[in-house]
């Protein structure tokens, strides 16, 4: 009895095992065929082989022809008939079925080796990968290889998980490298006009047996030359499974920020920077020790994504009139809150422009009233959607009109003009003309209109009996003040000029610059070496001695003093027209510097006062020597 029960279990196992293979080998047809290549590691020894793995999934293996190795640079194929594996699993209720073709190669050489495009044919299409960059290093500098659980979709139909070999309890802790997590800055595009939006995603990219968590900003995020508008991402989101470069990543999206360039030129986007934690498997063959081990698994790693450059575009000449500088995509709706109204009572205008873009600096459309109506500055509200990949919303203006007198009048349209970068092209948007009539008795301000629109009391009549008299002042062009103050604007101007023109100088001519802080940085290690020979440091006194004189020559002649011996030394103030007494009273100077510095016997502090006075006297005598003064003996 207790054998026909096990029979019958097994007959059941095996009935529903072919129903659910049958169910596969049908149900893959109607799935999105999926062709990826992978390889074991990106970075290999070059004594040690690489797996390419090139996966068919959506499909069953009796549609797929079994492919060619694809060709390489760098690696020589070992093995050239290919291991096949399938691969059943469900996901969420849904079978999916895969198909894995896999070669082994070795590398020829250390450098860059290459995998080129395979190429595969599945249901009479045909498919294929994209290259795949390999670095081989020497042996010894081989990265070393984590004991991970990595998935392996050819040892069971069930997609189950295969353990690697443990290393030995002695084996190092796992390193993460800057391969297995990092951040990619995506940007919508590199090339925009002003003013136009580019949206930035920064996703972080992490291998499958890292697990990061308590991601943070580790510095303060910037771009410069940018409006920045941040578009909403998951505060949890689930990562993603992708392949980047023949490796298995999991990606999430950190940040999605939408840039609109305010000024033309090439302007860079700082790169983002954060801290995490991240968990990743370490040695040892005991489970229960990883798990209880006193070592804290997690790393603190600091990522940063690249800088973003982008090539900004002026706008083009040809703007229309009234074009205020927007740029997207937009439409506009302009609606009158009531066509007929009394003297006196207010008519709102509102105005609403919906689409993509920099709504929030969009100035409000222009609105032409006649001069019958008070006009007030229209309120604003604004709508922003950051949901999306972009800056959508709305950004409405409202008017207030106020009649003061009776009639039908004509609310001129209203024009915004914008500039579309799809299209290239400025485009202007206008409403149609919209009638007020004014009903009831018209109010004091105003009876009727001029010709122009302006109200006739806005008109002053002339002056009857009118009375002058002359103030006991005088007049203002008779004041010298008068013209001291409309100089004083020239006068000052002037002076901008010369400053502008000094600083521009100092920038750009390297020996106007170092003359001019010859003396300066001369008086600073005279000041230096003061304060040395009080605290009683001859060696250090003597270096700013000889820093003070020789930096005074070498910024009043513009040369590398540091670089001259001291022939060449004597040689370049000959040439300068320096006499032969005050050259052999400098070198004598510098030779008891060096002696001060290296002999075993120590100066004293009436050599070194001495030598101090010497100092500034022959900078005294250089300056004016340099300046073709005559110099008095000494």
């Amino acid at each position: 009895m207790m054998r026909n029960r096990g029979h019958i279990g097994r007959t059941a196992a095996l009935a529903a095992l072919l129903l659910w293979v049958g169910f596969g080998a049908n149900g893959a047809r109607g799935q999105d065929v999926r062709v990826q290549a992978l390889v074991s590691e990106t970075t290999i020894g070059a004594e040690e082989s690489v797996g390419y793995t090139l996966e068919v999934s959506g499909v069953t293996f009796a549609d797929v022809e079994t492919p060619q190795p694809p060709q390489t640079e760098g690696l020589a194929l070992t093995q050239a008939v290919p291991s096949t594996q399938r691969n059943i699993t469900f996901i969420n209720g849904e079978l999916t079925q895969s198909i894995a073709f896999q070669w082994t190669y070795r590398p020829v050489r250390e450098g860059t080796a290459r995998f080129l495009p395979a190429t595969v044919h599945v249901q009479g299409r045909t498919y294929q990968t994209e290259t795949i960059r390999l670095t081989v290093v020497p042996q010894a500098q081989r990265p070393q290889r984590r004991p991970t659980r990595a998935f392996d979709p050819f040892t069971s139909p069930f997609g189950t998980r295969r353990a690697d070999p443990d290393p030995p309890d002695d084996a190092p802790g796992s390193s993460i490298t800057d391969d297995d997590i990092f951040i990619r800055a995506l940007p919508s595009a590199r090339r925009a006009y002003q003013n136009e939006q580019i949206t930035i995603e920064y996703q972080l990219y992490f291998r499958t047996f890292i697990q990061p968590r308590h991601s943070r900003l580790a510095d303060s995020w910037d771009a410069e030359g940018f409006w920045r508008e941040e578009l909403n991402v998951e505060a949890r989101p689930m990562p993603r499974a992708t392949t980047l470069n023949g490796l298995r990543y999991n990606a999430i999206v950190l940040k999605r920020v939408a840039v609109f360039p305010t000024r033309s030129g090439l302007l860079t986007v700082d790169p983002l920077r954060i801290e995490t934690e991240v968990f990743a498997p370490r040695g040892g063959s005991d489970p229960f020790g990883r798990f209880f081990s006193s070592i804290n698994p997690y790393e603190t790693l600091e990522r940063a994504s690249p800088s973003v450059n982008i090539e900004t575009l002026p706008l083009p000449p040809g703007a229309p009139e009234g074009f205020s500088g927007a740029v997207g995509r937009f439409e506009m709706d302009a609606r009158l809150s009531r066509a007929e109204v009394e003297v006196g009572a207010p008519v709102q205008v509102t105005v609403r422009i919906t689409g993509t873009g920099n709504l929030a600096v969009l100035e409000a459309p222009a609105l032409q009233a006649p001069g019958i109506f008070e006009a007030y500055d229209p309120e604003v509200q604004i709508s922003l959607n950051s949901s999306g990949r972009q800056v959508r919303g709305s950004k409405t203006f409202t008017y207030l009109l106020v009649p003061r007198s009776n009639g039908t009048f004509e609310l001129p349209p209203i024009a915004f003009a914008y500039f579309d970068p799809q299209a290239e092209r400025y485009r202007t948007l206008r409403s149609a003309p919209m009638t007020v009539r004014v009903t009831g008795a018209a109010t004091p301000v105003a009876t009727s209109a001029t010709a122009s629109g302006l109200p006739v009391d806005d008109i002053a009549p002339p002056l009857l009996n009118a009375h002058w008299q002359r103030l006991g002042r005088t007049p203002l062009y008779s004041s010298p003040w008068t013209y001291a103050l409309l100089a004083l604007p020239l006068v000052l101007l002037a002076l901008l000029l010369g400053y502008r023109r000094y600083t521009t100088r100092l920038a750009t001519d390297a020996a106007y610059a170092r003359n001019r802080q010859a003396h300066p940085l001369a008086r600073k290690h005279l000041k230096q070496a003061e304060a040395l020979l009080h605290r009683d440091e001859p060696r250090a006194f003597y270096e700013e001695l000889e820093r003070a004189v020789l930096g005074f020559i070498g910024n009043r002649l513009n040369v590398a003093e540091l670089g001259l011996t001291r022939a060449q030394l004597d040689g370049r103030l000959a040439d300068a027209g320096l006499d032969q007494a005050l050259r052999g009273d400098l070198l004598r100077l510098l030779e008891a510097c060096d002696h001060a510095r290296f002999a075993p016997d120590r100066p004293s502090s009436i050599q070194m006062e001495a030598s101090l006075d010497e100092a500034r006297r022959l900078i005294i005598a250089l300056d004016a020597a340099f300046s073709g003064a005559s110099v008095a003996p000494a």
